[in-house]
C-alpha cells in the first residue's frame, strides 16, 4: 500500500526542521517495511513540480493539483453553486490519491482536510471542550466553532483516530460519539534533539535556574510562576531565576507588564528563539522545568526533561500524572503558593531533586523505548486487511 504522511509547516527543503519529521522518518526506516511506501505530503511554492526525494523519501507536492479539475468540471460546479446545488469540492488530497494510487492518510496535527479517502486522525487536546473559557479555543483564528466544526467534521468520518495516552482516549469519548475501538493510543516520542549535542546558550546563566518551554498563550499560563516567585521573595527571601524560552503568541505583553509590577525584571528573562542544541543545555543544567500547562492530556516537554533528567514541576491534570507517573512534583495551576513551596523544595533540598532525577531515569528507560511510529504500523496492517475488499474501480469514483 501507498500511504500519504501529512505533517503541516513540513518542505523538503526543511529537511529536519520537523523533529516530528524526523522522528518518524528515523522510525520508518527502522520498520524494514518492504510492504508499504510512504510519501511526505506539503504545499510547495510552486505548482510545477509534484514528487521530490530527498534523503530516500518522497515529497509530494499538493499544490501541483490547485488546477486538477478540468475546465468542464470547473464551469459545471460554479452552475451547480449558483443554482444551490451541492457540488464535489474540489481536494488535493484526493487529487492525490487518486493521482499516486495513496490507500491511506495519516495527518499527524489536529485540523480541517478535505478528503473522502480513509484517514487515520491525530488529536493532541480538545481545550476547546475541556477549558472553553480560554480565549485561544474560543475567539482566536480557530475559534471554538471552528475547532467543534472540525472535530465533528473529521472524528466521525476517520477510520482511525490517533491519540497520545488514556486520557486522551476518555475525552474523545466523553466529548464525541466515536466507537472506542477505533481510537488508538500513541505516546509522544523523544524529540531527536534530546540525543543531539548540546551547547550553552549566549546569556548569562546563574549556577541555580528554572525555566519553562512554552508559547506564551493564556493557557500556559505563565501568570502562576510569576505569582509564585513573588510568595517566594516575600515569605523566604529568595530569589530564583526563570527563563521563559518561548514565542509570543499574543500574551507575552501582559506578561512583560506583570513582571514590571511585581518587580520581577532581574529575575525573569526572556531567551528568544534557542537552537536545539541550546534548549537540550538548559534541559541538562536546570535546577528544574516548570511546566504550568493548564491544559492536557499530555505534552511534549515533559518527555524531553524526563529523559534529560532535569527535574519536572508541572501542574496536577490527570493526563499529565499518567504521562509523569511519580517522577514529578504536581501543583494546582491556579494556587501560585502550591507551585512556590516545590520550587523552594528543589532550591533548598539537594536529595530530593536526587531522588527526582533517580526515578526519573528509570522512567526515561521506558521512554527510551517508545516508537511512535510503532502504533501507525499496526493500523496500516490493520487496514490492508480491510483494503483488499475493493479494486482499484473505487479509487475514481
Amino acid at each position: 500500500m501507498k500511504i500519504g504522511i501529512y505533517i503541516p509547516d513540513v518542505t523538503p527543503q526543511a529537511g529536519g526542521a520537523s523533529s516530528l519529521l524526523k522522528t518518524v522518518q528515523k522510525e520508518i526506516e527502522e520498520s524494514h517495511d518492504p510492504l508499504n511506501e510512504y510519501l511526505f505530503l506539503y504545499y510547495g511554492q510552486s505548482s510545477r513540480d509534484l514528487l521530490e526525494e530527498l534523503d530516500g523519501f518522497k515529497y509530494v507536492n499538493l499544490n501541483y493539483y490547485k488546477n486538477s479539475l478540468s475546465l468542464k468540471q470547473r464551469l459545471k460546479n460554479k452552475i451547480k453553486q449558483k443554482l444551490g446545488v451541492n457540488s464535489q469540492p474540489f481536494s488535493k488530497f484526493d487529487a492525490a490519491a487518486k493521482d499516486i494510487g495513496l490507500d491511506l492518510f495519516w495527518f499527524t496535527a489536529p485540523g480541517t482536510y478535505d478528503v473522502s479517502f480513509p484517514y487515520i486522525y491525530t488529536v493532541w487536546d480538545l481545550g476547546h471542550r475541556r477549558t472553553p473559557y480560554f480565549p485561544e479555543v474560543s475567539r482566536s483564528g480557530w475559534s471554538w466553532q471552528n475547532r467543534e466544526s472540525t472535530y465533528q467534521n473529521m472524528l466521525y468520518k476517520a477510520s482511525f483516530i490517533l491519540t497520545g495516552n488514556e486520557e486522551g482516549k476518555k475525552e474523545i469519548l466523553e466529548n464525541y460519539s466515536v466507537p472506542s475501538g477505533k481510537i488508538r493510543i500513541s505516546s509522544f516520542p523523544v524529540a531527536s534533539f534530546c540525543r543531539g549535542e548540546e551547547r550553552k546558550p549566549s546569556f548569562d546563566i546563574p549556577e541555580q535556574f528554572f525555566f519553562y518551554p512554552a508559547q506564551f498563550w493564556p493557557h500556559k499560563n505563565h501568570i502562576c510562576i510569576l505569582e509564585s516567585l513573588v510568595i517566594l521573595r516575600e515569605k523566604y527571601g529568595l530569589k530564583p531565576t526563570v527563563f521563559f524560552t518561548g514565542s509570543d503568541k499574543g500574551n507575552k505583553k501582559y506578561i512583560e507588564s506583570k513582571i514590571i509590577e511585581f518587580g520581577l525584571e532581574n529575575q525573569v528573562h526572556f531567551t528568544g528563539f534557542l537552537k536545539d542544541e541550546e534548549l537540550k543545555w538548559l534541559y541538562t543544567h536546570a535546577t528544574a522545568m516548570i511546566f504550568a500547562s493548564l491544559m492536557g492530556p499530555n505534552n511534549m516537554p515533559p518527555v524531553e526533561a524526563t529523559y534529560l533528567n532535569c527535574p519536572v514541576i508541572i501542574t496536577d491534570l490527570d493526563g499529565h500524572k499518567e504521562q509523569l507517573q511519580d517522577t514529578a512534583l504536581y501543583f494546582n495551576g491556579y494556587k501560585p503558593d502550591e507551585l512556590s513551596e516545590h520550587i523552594r523544595t528543589l532550591l533548598t533540598e539537594k536529595d530530593t531533586r536526587d531522588h527526582i532525577i533517580e526515578k526519573e531515569k528509570v522512567l526515561a528507560r521506558e521512554f527510551d523505548k517508545i516508537n511512535y511510529f510503532s502504533c501507525i504500523k499496526q493500523i496500516i496492517d490493520e487496514f490492508a486487511l480491510i483494503r483488499k475488499t475493493w479494486g482499484e474501480d473505487f479509487i475514481h469514483l
